[in-house]
């Protein structure tokens, strides 16, 4: 955890050197979720592919004392800006797009219970997006409606098992602070 807000607390202090976000072509950020137990926060890259469109790729990695987790994900979004909103106050608009990806997880649910798992996961993104007017950051709220595959495999007692199941829909809500670059 203090990585993370010393990360961001960098992305803060450098942003007051840079120019607006609407310019730059890439942005590297940090975010916190809500709706997997398993995800808590992770790390975000977006490459802007056009003024319309970018390529979000986020992860996320989680070791704690019987509960860890990681998984990789890539989304496709198309951006809408509010043209109504003064430049004074910066860029605000709405996204969606195709999102995808794999997660990986593994728990220790009591002394004698092992589970974990793999899950791929398919979606849609959609969220809210305002970049801010003078400094490169941009702070986002997405949810994401997905479904899941999963194959869970657990152990009790010193037997082992497995089984697939889907979860469909799930649903994910993220915040997010990216500093967009370059």
């Amino acid at each position: 955890m203090r990585i993370l807000l010393a990360a961001l607390l960098f992305m803060v202090v450098a942003s007051f050197a840079q120019s607006a976000a609407a310019d730059k072509s890439m942005g590297a950020g940090v975010w916190l979720q809500a709706g997997n137990p398993g995800e808590h926060g992770g790390l975000d890259f977006q490459m802007r592919m056009s003024p319309e469109t970018v390529l979000d790729i986020y992860a996320h990695l989680y070791f704690s004392s019987g509960d860890n987790s990681a998984g990789v994900y890539l989304g496709y979004y198309w951006n809408i800006y509010l043209g109504m909103i003064p430049q004074n106050l910066g860029r605000m608009g709405f996204y969606a797009g195709p999102a995808g990806g794999i997660g990986w997880w593994d728990e220790d649910v009591t002394h004698d219970w092992d589970t974990g798992g793999i899950a791929i996961r398919l979606g849609v993104t959609g969220g809210y997006e305002w970049e801010f007017p003078v400094v490169p950051l941009q702070l986002y709220l997405e949810l994401n409606p997905v479904a899941e595959f999963h194959y869970v495999w657990w152990e009790i007692h010193g037997h082992d098992d497995s089984d697939t199941e889907w979860e469909i829909p799930d649903f994910y809500f993220r915040l997010g602070l990216r500093f967009w670059f370059l």
